[in-house]
């Protein structure tokens, strides 16, 4: 119950729930009320001197028909009085029950704190809201429940009369019974007016301190503590409370879907889907009509047994042999592929029927509306409403299936959540992270393990092979990194060296031990040592020298040698990093390397992204000490698409772009760094197919096939190629290296060149290379070309924008 509070001290509202812990020892209401008129009498008699339009006549006749009729005075205890008077009480009842309004509302007048009416409008009658005594079935609540909110509610109002406590509990009552007609349930809110209702106290009132109050609103569901410190007995209720009730059945049909919709089993199972069906058909008041729902039939990767799991249509079912070619020209087709709402007003006369409308009038349906769901503005699925007799859904009816239709969504995209995830943890469990561009024969092969899983078959996975796909293979190489790194590596070890003599030095002199003479010796000869050449093990038989016989000794050189403390707390000063070694030349270098990584990895990123939108295709990247990449593109690697060569010429000619543009990048950055590290480039050019299989145990993809092996171990050697009769390194700083082996590849990579050079990206010259061989790997010829650092790009790429521009334009031509 509810009431309109004017101030108080103290404001509270509750909510009750199912998890409310009702203590509550009584079995009936425990308050003493009392129907009265008395209230509405004072009323009249209130009207009669504030209101001017009052028609004073009438109030007049209303006392003297009161004076006729004492009984009505006071509290009437018989209720069949009032049916001895029903005169007297319309003319009381009159601005309560306005004549226009009699017919039409739902509105009654009871006895406090109960549920039978003594009077009514005739349509409260007729839906028989009040009387009879299965309260709490039509309140869907026990007789304790209901108990206990009828007591908390008498005591809400004892608060605020005698406490000036506002505190009310904000939970309606509402009422459900069958419709007579339609045999379906409605549902009816019931608001309560207790303007005409008093509380009295019996007795002195009980004096309560502010703290006691609080303490009884926060144990509101222990009643028993509330009536030991309130008896029920020191008050009565008397007068009326007039009940008007409102139909909700929509509001309350849509929540309960709301709040059914959010259960996970809601569209996956039988029993939710019937429930989820007659609530339909409660809020549209059609007890006949069919729901259906499926996921997107033109999502291919759920066009499967599997994935059917989660349809429940009117013919798209779990077991239906219907085809994604069948929708072609059906109802089906504009609602998946345009997002359009069908309302079929008779299926009977529906001109040149397709296989799917005659399924559905097998089916006995001849009246149906089939909507798209859709989240995230893309269609997920779609959901149907259908029935057996013509017309019965119309137009209108699509005014309450859109507030349906997005919670609908968003239990079938939570479905298919669930879906893709028990395929996402075949994938992550068999394969690994997987690209985006061949994610879908990885999901094929997943939905294609849990089949046979659900039919306990052997779950093998099957093989992920992609065939007659080309691949482009490039570096970026940091020059002499393991050269800079022993640089690196030499000069902290001797700066730790000097600074580890100098603490000796400082005590020498105050400590002549002979010994301290032997470890300085041994200091210079490790110096003079790692000076000309850094051997494998110089770093850890140093570093342990150090370690066990020269730091152990700073305390006692510190207790007992002042002078040198300053040189101790310079040595560990400089060790004073998570490794405990001088970190000075290697951390330069280690940054040094990051930023080039990092500024080549992000650059090759957001342009490779960009890429993907020209042609879809396979990259993969390393980083080591510097960056490896593999391109694949080919027409396999596509679930559908149309590939054909001049993609792959454009590939080609971007990658070459690409790698020049890292170069000019680094260059730039090299005045920026710590240590000006130099990077080396180089393009592996393969002109004919290959094939590639995923393999579980390594989780990568490797090629395939003895043909194609040659290619992988090109890869692994030409980074340490050297040009024929001579000791040279092909790679070189400033320069690209592009190996080959066909004179069909030198010819397309020397048309690329011309452009670049038109371009601005590479200088004239041309160098036409052989290289030495290596370990089986015979043949190979290279171009290097100079990258031109000076002038200024014809096309300004610093963005990286326009590089696929420029190379789709160039591979056209």
């Amino acid at each position: 119950m509810s009431k309109n509070h004017k101030g108080s001290f103290h404001e509270t509202v509750v909510s009750l729930t199912n998890n409310d812990e009702i203590i509550l020892s009584v079995d009936e209401f425990p308050f003493k009320t009392a129907l009265s008129l008395s209230p509405l009498i004072a009323y009249w008699e209130d009207k009669l001197k504030t209101d001017p339009s009052c028609n004073v006549e009438r109030v007049r006749q209303l006392a003297e028909l009161l004076r006729e009729s004492p009984e009505l005075i006071g509290a009437i205890h018989d209720v069949s009085i009032i049916d001895e008077h029903v005169e007297t009480i319309d003319i009381l009842m009159e601005d309560i029950f306005p004549g226009a309004l009699w017919e039409n509302d739902l509105k009654a007048v009871v006895v406090p704190f109960h549920f039978e009416s003594f009077y009514a409008t005739p349509r409260l009658e007729e839906l028989k809201l009040l009387g009879g005594d299965n309260y709490s079935e039509k309140l869907n609540l026990d007789k304790k429940t209901l108990l206990f909110r009828l007591i908390l509610s008498a005591y809400t109002i004892i608060l605020d009369k005698f406490y000036n406590a506002n505190f009310y509990v904000d939970e309606p009552f509402i009422f459900t019974i069958k419709d007579k007609f339609t045999n379906l349930e409605r549902h009816y809110k019931l608001i309560i007016d207790l303007k005409f209702m008093q509380v009295k106290a019996k007795g002195e009132i009980k004096q309560l301190k502010a703290q006691e109050i609080n303490y009884l609103i926060n144990r509101y569901n222990n009643l028993d503590l509330w009536m030991r410190k309130l008896p029920p007995e020191n008050f009565e209720f008397t007068g009326f409370a007039i009940y008007e009730f409102t139909d909700v059945t929509n509001e309350e049909t849509i929540s309960s879907l709301r709040f059914e919709l959010l259960n996970r089993d809601s569209v996956s199972t039988d029993e939710g889907f019937e429930s989820l069906q007659q609530k339909l058909r409660i809020l549209f008041g059609l007890p006949g009509i069919k729901l259906g729902f499926s996921s997107c039939p033109s999502m291919r990767e759920f066009d499967t047994t599997y994935a059917r799991k989660i349809w429940n249509g009117l013919i798209l079912t779990h077991n239906t042999n219907l085809s994604l070619s069948d929708l072609k020209g059906s109802i089906y087709e504009p609602v998946i592929k345009k997002g359009h709402t069908i309302i079929v007003e008779d299926l009977h006369v529906f001109p040149n029927p397709t296989k799917i409308e005659e399924q559905l009038l097998e089916a006995g349906i001849r009246n149906l509306i089939i909507a798209p769901l859709e989240y995230e503005n893309k269609i997920i699925g779609l959901m149907e409403l259908a029935s057996p007799i013509p017309g019965e859904l119309n137009a209108l009816s699509t005014i309450k299936l859109k507030e349906i239709l997005p919670l609908f969504a968003l239990a079938m995209n939570r479905s298919l959540d669930e879906l893709r995830s028990s395929i996402q943890n075949v994938i992550k469990e068999k394969y690994t992270a997987i690209h985006p561009i061949v994610e879908w024969r990885f999901t094929q092969a997943a939905i294609n393990l849990l089949e046979r899983m659900e039919r306990n078959n052997t779950p093998e996975i099957e093989p992920i092979v992609f065939r007659d796909i080309y691949p482009l293979y490039g570096v970026s190489d940091i020059r002499g990194s393991a050269t800079e790194r022993n640089k690196a590596i030499q000069g902290d070890l001797l700066e730790q060296l000097v600074l580890a003599k100098e603490v000796i030095l400082a005590v020498k002199d105050n400590l002549p031990l002979p010994i301290l003479d032997e470890l300085i010796f041994k200091m210079d000869k490790f110096s003079q040592s790692i000076v000309h050449e850094l051997a494998s093990d110089d770093e850890g038989l140093i570093l342990n020298f150090l370690r066990t016989e020269v730091e152990p000794l700073f305390h006692h050189f510190s207790k007992n040698n002042p002078a040198a403390s300053q040189a101790i707390q310079a040595y560990e000063t400089a060790i004073n990093n998570p490794y405990k070694v001088v970190y000075n030349k290697r951390k330069a270098y280690e940054e040094s390397l990051f930023i080039i990584n990092e500024t080549i990895s992000s650059f090759l990123d957001r342009e490779e992204e960009k890429a993907q939108e020209i042609f879809p295709h396979y990259f993969e990247k390393y980083k080591t000490d510097g960056l490896e990449y593999n391109i694949y593109i080919g027409s396999s690697l596509l679930n559908n698409g149309d590939f054909q060569p001049i993609y792959l010429k454009n590939m080609r000619l971007w990658q070459l772009m690409l790698t020049c543009e890292i170069a000019r990048r680094i260059q730039k950055l090299r005045a920026n760094l710590k240590l000006p590290l130099e990077i080396t480039q180089l393009i592996l050019v393969h002109s004919d197919s290959i094939s590639i299989r995923f393999r579980l145990d390594e989780k990568k993809f490797d090629v395939e096939g003895a043909n194609n092996i040659r290619y992988e171990i090109i890869k692994k050697r030409i980074e340490k190629a050297t040009v024929r009769g001579t000791e040279e390194r092909l790679t070189q700083p400033g320069k690209i290296a592009i190996v080959y082996t066909q004179q069909k590849e030198a010819d397309e990579y020397l048309r690329y060149i011309e452009f670049l050079q038109s371009e601005g990206y590479v200088n004239k010259q041309i160098e036409r290379l052989e290289l030495e061989e290596m370990q089986g790997v015979q043949g190979l010829k290279a171009f290097r070309v100079e990258i031109n650092f000076k002038e200024h790009l014809r096309h300004d790429i610093d963005a990286g924008d326009e590089l696929l521009n420029i190379a789709k334009s160039a591979s056209l031509n």
